[in-house]
């Protein structure tokens, strides 16, 4: 139900208990005239009529704004046409003008006691339908404060009012109790109450909130997201994980982001083999495209995790997807420091058909892979034009000096077989 019809059903309720309880049949001083209860219930009557609702409505405004001039100032009898003028005026949403006529009802102070609650929880329900939350809330303290029981939904009309205006300490008590009282809280109450813990700081309060509300909705992707940021924001990386791992393992995760902030996270505790198969996971079930970032992610994880094959083959895979050779360099290394001396001068050999960030490094990965393979002549003039380059310069002179001690060596055993 949209908040024009909530507000007219609630204000309508109020209408038709004011003209019973004031009947003229009641004693004089607390009923309304004859004449004015007669041309009110015809008028409800008419505002009522689903036949030709439009054409009621405009008429019973117009009668109602007559029947205005003729009632007596101050008068119990102007309070409840006043009262009737700004529920028609509402129907008809103009808002405003409700208000305004609302309010001269109140001011009269001729209203029943229970209807001048139900009618300044409309004005603060009215104010509060056009963001005017100040002044929604000054009639809706005044209202709340007369309940005997407040009802959940009055509890939780109280908790937005004060989060609107950023009360939100203020907020809280009546977020909870509203919780407590309802026999199935919505979703948005938590949410509510989660916010403005959130707001003052009460991360802790925050998420257990969101636990709360993960338990009760654990397929609603959102809940869980949230949950892993207030951990983040309480520097607890361990508990984020978790959460969103349970997320993943619902298959509830699909936003990019969230996967990408559950892969980093398992770089971020030191749990590279585990971020790696949640990539390799998240790929395979096309929740994460094919793409550099991710291919180079899960590399470099396979790397962490000391799983050189693994991570070979993702980069094979990384060098169909970019134009430079940095992905043959990264594998080129792999396979120096395992002492893959023909892997490693292959990988390197296709890096340098490539555009490269340091060739120099280049020419000296092959240098040095050749030499180890006894490929001194190949292995110098490698070095040679890593010596070219004053980023490898120093590098490659000191393996020039290596390279031509092992050529002796190899030579000397080679003589004397």
């Amino acid at each position: 139900m949209n908040i024009l019809a909530r507000l007219t059903q609630s204000l309508y309720k109020s209408l038709i208990i004011s003209i019973l309880l004031l009947h003229p049949m009641q004693s004089s001083a607390d009923s309304v005239s004859t004449k004015t209860y007669r041309e009110l219930t015809e008028i409800q009557e008419l505002m009522s009529d689903a036949t030709n609702e439009n054409l009621g409505l405009k008429t019973a405004i117009d009668r109602l704004q007559l029947l205005l001039t003729e009632v007596a100032k101050g008068s119990l009898d102007e309070a409840l046409t006043l009262q009737t003028l700004g529920y028609a005026v509402m129907s008809d949403e103009n808002f405003e003008e409700a208000i305004v006529y609302l309010k001269r009802s109140l001011e009269t102070e001729k209203l029943p006691q229970n209807v001048v609650y139900n009618v300044g929880y409309m004005v603060a329900q009215l104010h509060a339908a056009l963001g005017q939350f100040q002044d929604a809330l000054v009639f809706a303290e005044k209202w709340f404060v007369q309940l005997e029981q407040p009802k959940a939904d009055q509890y939780i009309f109280m908790a937005n009012i004060h989060a609107q205006v950023e009360n939100h300490a203020q907020s809280i008590p009546y977020a909870e109790e509203a919780i407590s009282l309802a026999e199935k809280p919505k979703a948005t109450w938590f949410q509510l109450l989660a916010a403005n813990f959130f707001e003052v700081e009460r991360f802790g309060q925050a998420a257990l909130v969101l636990i709360d509300m993960t338990s009760i909705w654990p397929d609603e992707t959102t809940y869980w997201e949230q949950l892993a940021g207030v951990y983040m924001v309480m520097e607890k990386p361990q508990k984020a994980l978790a959460t969103l791992k349970i997320a993943f393992d619902l298959d509830l995760l699909e936003k990019e982001s969230s996967l990408k902030s559950l892969v980093q996270l398992a770089l971020m505790q030191g749990i590279p083999e585990h971020a790696a198969r949640l990539l390799e996971d998240a790929i395979t079930a096309e929740l994460l495209p094919i793409e550099e970032q991710y291919l180079d992610m899960q590399a470099q994880a396979w790397v962490m995790a000391r799983e050189s094959e693994k991570a070979v083959l993702t980069l094979k895979k990384l060098t169909e997807l970019q134009d430079g050779g940095e992905a043959w360099m990264r594998m080129a290394q792999i396979h120096v420091e395992n002492a893959e001396w023909s892997e490693a001068q292959a990988a390197v050999s296709n890096a340098l058909k490539k555009d490269l960030d340091s060739p120099g490094r280049a020419w000296l990965l092959l240098g040095i892979a050749q030499s180890e393979l006894g490929k001194f002549s190949d292995a110098r003039t490698a070095l040679r034009r890593a010596q070219a380059f004053e980023d490898s310069e120093r590098s490659a002179k000191a393996w020039m000096r290596y390279s031509e001690d092992m050529k002796r060596q190899a030579e000397w055993i080679t003589s004397n077989q």
